[in-house]
């Protein structure tokens, strides 16, 4: 039986490891004239913007390195984010405001809140989840037409900052107590908590991974939100030492990203406003538990994926999701042992796809888009 792909239903996870045994850390800006100091994002042409917590502005970096001032006038400027329409959003912490500001840095609207702290975009629309520091701190969501709705308050948030998608799953973590949370409609479920003391900066994925940065300890974090094991990846002493990633030291490292490729990660650093970049690292597909034997060919491809998979696995649940962590495809109780995929449609960088059969368990292989 052949099959293409049409829609997006059920709930399944990916399971990925890292290899940093070749990664590097390399600091890319280091100029007290740039504030690369708080939250971290890029845009769909590839330029990576930083909020200046400790300033005024939110600072602007193109793949070339140039850096310039997007926009300023900001009181304590904390969490970023895009929405489809490559609008930026910027939480502006004590000033207690979201601001809304066109591609060209241009102030569009505000939205008067109080102490909001992290931002991201929803994965199915243009409605803008944010934090709020104030008291124990909340979840909320800033719709297109203005509208802010409040769905998660109080305990178990503590001073929420960092927000994102990993696996197709949207997290949140706790500024003031390292815990990790999964954010479901009704509740959040807790996933992990950074062995040290001091604070949690701010969460990215990478590679259908968590990281995680440990404000005061210097430390970055690697987090599994399935099996909740947390690994320190690099740093554990102040310092700013270039190098391999297993030497490198950090000093209050707080925004990480990974770049839409999905290759490389940056980071920012508090007190001492630089830029870092680790590159050389992979993402492997090591299996974490019980494997399902399945194929995908052409990988690259530029349109079509086919994905075979043995009889003996039937059913499965197959997801997709980008580099992001978003889950562009998710589809359950597939009878097909020779799946067509249509991914023409799909941006070009390296997804990963997972199979989860019944009677064999789960897999991960990494696809690659590549442009015709």
């Amino acid at each position: 039986m052949k099959r293409t792909l049409l829609t997006t239903i059920s709930t399944l996870f990916l399971f990925c490891n890292f290899s940093f045994a070749q990664a590097t850390v390399t600091t890319i800006v280091d100029s007290s004239a740039y504030g690369f100091t708080d939250d971290l994002i890029f845009d769909d042409n590839g330029n990576l913007f930083c909020a200046d917590y400790s300033g005024d502005a939110v600072f602007k970096r193109t793949p070339a390195g140039a850096i310039s001032i997007f926009a300023s006038g900001f009181n304590t400027p904390n969490g970023i984010a895009f929405d489809s329409f490559g609008n930026l959003f910027v939480c502006d912490n004590i000033g207690n405001a979201i601001y809304k500001l066109s591609d060209a840095g241009v102030f569009l609207d505000t939205f008067q809140v109080s102490s909001p702290s992290g931002i991201i975009k929803d994965a199915v629309s243009d409605t803008m989840i944010f934090t709020t520091y104030a008291a124990q701190g909340t979840l909320q969501k800033l719709a297109p037409d203005g509208n802010i709705i409040n769905f998660h308050s109080g305990s178990p948030l503590s001073g929420p900052v960092g927000l994102a998608y990993c696996q197709g799953e949207l997290y949140t973590s706790n500024f003031s107590n390292r815990r990790i949370y999964r954010v479901e409609a009704d509740t959040l479920v807790f996933i992990a908590q950074l062995p040290t003391s001091g604070s949690l900066g701010f969460i990215a994925n990478v590679g259908g991974q968590i990281m995680a940065t440990a404000f005061n300890q210097h430390e970055i974090y690697t987090v599994n939100p399935i099996t909740q094991v947390v690994n320190l990846y690099s740093g554990g002493v102040l310092g700013s030492l270039d190098g391999p990633v297993g030497d490198a030291l950090f000093t209050t490292p707080n925004g990480i990203v990974a770049n839409p490729a999905g290759d490389t990660i940056y980071i920012s650093e508090y007190n001492s406003k630089k830029l870092r970049m680790i590159t050389g690292f992979t993402v492997s597909t090591d299996e974490l538990f019980n494997s399902v034997s399945f194929e995908l060919s052409p990988n690259p491809s530029t349109e079509i994926v086919n994905l075979s998979i043995e009889a003996s696995a039937l059913p499965y649940s197959l997801r997709i999701t980008d580099p992001q962590g978003k889950k562009v495809y998710e589809k359950k109780d597939l009878i097909d042992t020779n799946l067509e995929l249509n991914v023409s449609e799909f941006e070009t960088g390296t997804y990963m796809i997972a199979v989860r059969s019944v009677n064999s368990g789960t897999s991960v292989k990494r696809m690659i888009k590549i442009q015709d």
